[in-house]
């Protein structure tokens, strides 16, 4: 059995291409990803540019067509926080659909919370916190196997925080992390989690970057132990240094170069308001999750 997934997010459009024998558990053919930014300017107006969605229609139809060309007929796309947020995203939704002749969803937040945890969690027996910081928005969803006992979704995002804050001094970064701290309180169920796991864009480019990593290696990101002073002195590097010079550190790809500040921000003050004394980072995510979303579905 294959099965393709496309996830159109606010910064960028992805493709997972999986298959599972009789009985097994899914197994990654293809990953692929294109930085279309849909949600360019997103945090002064909510509507889509046409430039963004003409960007993101190609990205889509691309990947609709390499899936196809694989022999797979198992394909349905989803979107997140932009469409959620701009008016025009059920509209643009369904143009997409209508594109590559396939399904398109608008997940809620809660849903990509819960999705994001099934991908990176599965059935872990020990009570874990999955977090993932996207584009427009943050997801924290604890539980315990895949009994889920809380989940939310914060309207905070590494492409959404950067139209919104000036991230190239500590100024613009603390006042970032007190907007974080003003919404993070309405998590404070999940503060006694011990297992925390991180996923996103935001969170395996930390990864990479930490390993100093010239090309993306899943196998080294997957599993890979995130401190919290780590987080925060490669914050203070990483707004003190120009674009042009954070488009040429090791293991960060150069379209993520003016949004990385802001995702690490967040991810930064996630872990200093939790107290968070270590967290491990998911390659595996929402897409992964989906992959068993007609069977396993959010209460």
């Amino acid at each position: 059995m294959k099965r393709a997934i496309i996830d159109i997010g606010t910064n960028s459009v992805r493709l997972l291409v999986a298959e599972r024998p009789d009985g097994g558990e899914w197994k990654t053919v293809t990953k692929k990803v294109n930085s279309t930014r849909l949600g360019e300017g997103m945090a002064n107006n909510k509507a889509l540019s046409l430039a963004a969605k003409e960007r993101t229609l190609v990205a889509v139809k691309t990947f609709a067509d390499e899936a196809r060309s694989a022999g797979i007929s198992d394909l349905t796309a989803y979107g997140t926080a932009i469409f959620r947020d701009s008016p025009e995203g059920p509209e643009f939704a369904k143009a997409i659909s209508e594109t590559i002749k396939a399904p398109m969803h608008i997940l809620t937040g809660k849903e990509e919370a819960f999705y994001s945890y099934i991908g990176a969690a599965g059935t872990s027996g020990a009570l874990t916190a999955v977090v993932d910081i996207g584009g427009g928005s943050t997801e924290i969803c604890m539980g315990f196997g895949t009994d889920i006992g809380f989940r939310i979704s914060f309207p905070l995002g590494c492409v959404r925080c950067t139209g919104q804050f000036d991230v190239v001094g500590a100024r613009g970064i603390g006042e970032l992390k007190k907007h974080c701290f003003e919404l993070f309180p309405q998590a404070d169920e999940v503060a006694s989690v011990k297992r925390w796991i991180f996923v996103g864009g935001t969170a395996t480019s930390i990864a990479a970057m930490l390993q100093k990593l010239d090309v993306y290696d899943a196998s080294r990101v997957q599993g890979f132990v995130l401190k919290p002073e780590e987080v925060s002195d490669l914050l203070k590097q990483l707004f003190s240094m120009s674009y042009e010079e954070r488009c040429h550190i090791p293991g960060l790809r150069p379209e993520r170069a003016d949004i990385i500040v802001a995702g690490v921000a967040i991810l930064d003050a996630l872990m200093e308001y939790f107290a968070i004394p270590e967290a491990t980072v998911s390659d595996r995510d929402l897409q992964e999750g989906l992959l068993d979303a007609d069977l396993v579905k959010p209460e």
